[in-house]
């Protein structure tokens, strides 16, 4: 990444319809993550010009939003009503389930989108359809900015 730029080395697509959507980079700077299609989140290297290299699946999961705890943990929305939490290594250390509404029909709510918030940067903050919902955490998020 260089002024605002990312180049992604062997290309920004697996396959056709493969289009990326979510990004987010590792509180150390040298893992660079995008959902990629329906189903898959890719991690890359960032190399020391900037750019991104070393393709590989890190996830079977992912289509919207990511973002990556201060540990380097992993927070993906997946397809469904679900937000999966990895280790920086790809490990899945757990689910966040989206609540279910009590009347019927009941209308899905999918996690489409995720930002840390507060002053800690304890709480995750989630969009899921016509919902926003938040939960605290006991690790921090990175955020832009300074980090206290």
């Amino acid at each position: 990444m260089k002024d605002g730029q990312v180049t992604l080395l062997g290309g920004d697509r697996d396959s056709p319809g493969d289009g990326p959507n979510g990004i987010a980079l590792s509180p150390d700077e040298k893992r660079f993550y995008v959902t990629a299609g329906l189903s898959k989140t890719m991690r890359y290297d960032v190399l020391a010009d900037h750019t991104v290299a070393n393709p590989m699946k890190f996830l079977d999961a992912g289509i919207d939003g990511i973002k990556v705890d201060r540990k380097g943990n992993v927070y993906s929305t997946v397809r469904g009503s679900e937000i999966w939490i990895a280790s920086p290594e790809g490990k899945r250390l757990g689910v966040l389930q989206m609540p279910q509404i009590a009347i019927e029909p009941r209308p899905r709510i999918v996690a489409t989108n995720l930002t840390f918030g507060d002053a800690d940067s304890k709480t995750l903050h989630i969009t899921a359809c016509t919902h926003l919902l938040r939960i605290r955490l006991k690790t921090a998020g990175v955020r832009p900015g300074p980090q206290g």
